[in-house]
């Protein structure tokens, strides 16, 4: 049996979620891709957290998006998983990107609170990852910004997010774009809706689920046909 695991928000298992050390844990592993979550500082730059607010990951409170580059990369963003990782800090999307350049792992890019990022972040986003285009997947659970994000850049691939069964249903899917040939939703809507399950996929939609830690579960999806799963702990357990 061969999967092909996306370490979720870096390899969080083991090191805090959305640093480069989590990142670095999951090269060391040799997955096949890295899933993590991008808001915009006030610049309009690009930096890894998964939450809008710094309040759960970090040693301040407050939004990301009110932040400067300079401020947040002064934060602690490793001591509340474990004091180890005190002299983390939150990584910009560049930096990330140039971790990741050397292997040939893919990435998976969610755009969080799509509401606030201005044009001009959109062009550092697409800008920063232009000379990964061929690896990445940009992900969002607003299929609207990804129209909007195809139209000012149709090259990049896009993955639409799924929470619940409202978009997971035949009616729903068959009006998104085929912009969108990738749906990421939670496992569960894999496996208890096996009908729409096939359909997808039939029709030539490639589904990634979220989250897979545990392997009886990874087994229910792999014998559906899927073979990418985002896992926290790539099974290890």
């Amino acid at each position: 049996m061969h999967y092909q695991l996306i370490a979720h928000r870096g390899y969080s298992a083991v090191a805090p979620e959305n640093t480069l050390a989590s990142f670095r844990a999951a090269i060391e592993q040799k997955v096949w891709g890295v899933e993590f979550d991008i808001h915009p500082s006030v610049e309009g730059v690009p930096i890894v957290i998964h939450d809008h607010t710094l309040d759960r990951t970090t040693n301040q409170t407050g939004k990301v998006r009110d932040q400067t580059v300079s401020q947040l990369q002064s934060l602690d963003a490793g001591t509340w998983f474990n004091s180890q990782f005190a002299s983390e800090t939150l990584p910009t999307l560049q930096e990330v990107v140039n971790l990741f350049a050397p292997t040939s792992i893919c990435l998976l890019i969610e755009v969080k609170t799509p509401s606030h990022w201005s044009s001009q972040a959109i062009n550092n986003l697409i800008q920063i990852l232009e000379s990964m285009r061929d690896r990445c997947l940009i992900l969002c659970f607003d299929h609207e910004f990804l129209h909007y994000l195809q139209q000012v850049s149709p090259r990049f691939a896009c993955g639409y997010g799924v929470k619940n069964i409202t978009y997971y249903s035949l009616d729903y899917v068959t009006t998104l774009s085929s912009t969108f040939p990738v749906i990421l939703p939670h496992f569960s809507l894999i496996t208890e809706n096996p009908l729409t399950t096939q359909y997808l996929m039939e029709a030539g939609y490639e589904l990634i689920p979220w989250t897979v830690d545990e392997s009886s579960i990874a087994l229910q999806l792999f014998k559906q046909g899927i073979v990418k799963i985002i896992t926290n702990n790539l099974l290890k357990s």
